[in-house]
């Protein structure tokens, strides 16, 4: 169900229950990461050579990552400097087929979901491990502390990533809040199968460019993928990130097995 621009706040409300979900997508106020403490983490490269998002190995031949990274031709797992070398560490997998959720809108941002097939199993290591999904998050509670990772950019307009991986700490921010008029006024809605996550004191905490498609780990367990945002930083505009539902698990694990019979 597609609103049009005019469409009421109560039609709006209502729809938020059913619809079903990328600009910004920084680590501002992050801290380094110990290299290879988040085994689970990839780095995407577009077929120009772009490093330019993120993705979670959640399987020895599967990542999940935004569906608006586009293009994504190669993936580099146990990184933790883009670069350093890192042989030791390193493994890089071409990637055999890219399967967007297909009800991926760009416009309404909703379904923003998108599974990688590498060419090859990875070998798992110490630096290189699957972050496994076992149930569906049913949701995560606003007010609830998660971390976010990626090698996306620092602070705000910068044009270059990170060299290193960070992490930072976010906040779920409640859906309402986030709809509210002083915040992403329902431009795009934000849905049951999104979450918004920033800042709720003096803090500058976010995901930004170059982050899209990493994840969002709420009490140990992937809940989210990075998804959009306004700007990077700005406390009334969070990060939105696609919620690992039931939904999205369902079709992750029908693809994958689907595509190993096949």
């Amino acid at each position: 169900m597609i609103l049009s621009t005019a469409a009421s706040f109560w039609t709006s409300t209502i729809v938020l229950l059913y619809l079903h979900s990328g600009d910004c997508a920084e680590i501002i106020d992050g801290k380094e990461v110990k290299p290879h403490s988040l085994p689970y983490m990839a780095l995407l490269e577009d077929k120009k050579g772009n490093k330019m998002c993120g993705g979670i190995l959640i399987h020895q031949q599967w990542v999940l990552t935004a569906a608006h990274c586009t293009d994504i031709n190669k993936v580099f797992l146990g990184v933790h400097s883009i670069k350093q070398e890192e042989k030791e560490t390193r493994q890089v997998r071409k990637v055999k087929g890219r399967i967007p959720h297909p009800c991926y809108d760009p416009i309404y941002k909703v379904n923003d979901i998108m599974l990688l097939k590498l060419d090859k199993i990875v070998k798992q290591t110490k630096a290189v491990k699957p972050l496994e999904l076992h149930v569906p998050v049913a949701d995560v509670q606003a007010g609830t502390h998660c971390s976010v990772s990626g090698w996306g950019a620092t602070k705000n307009n910068a044009k270059t990533m990170s060299d290193v991986l960070k992490s930072t700490n976010v906040t779920v921010i409640d859906r309402r809040i986030c709809n509210s008029a002083d915040y992403y006024n329902m431009t795009p809605i934000i849905t049951y199968s999104m979450l918004c996550a920033g800042s709720v004191d003096k803090t500058r905490v976010d995901s930004c460019q170059g982050d899209s498609g990493g994840p969002l780990v709420c009490g140990g367990e992937l809940s989210g993928v990075v998804s959009f945002g306004k700007e990077c930083g700005i406390k009334k505009k969070p990060g939105v990130y696609t919620l690992i539902s039931k939904i999205y698990f369902d079709w992750i694990n029908k693809t994958m097995r689907k595509s190993l019979i096949a």
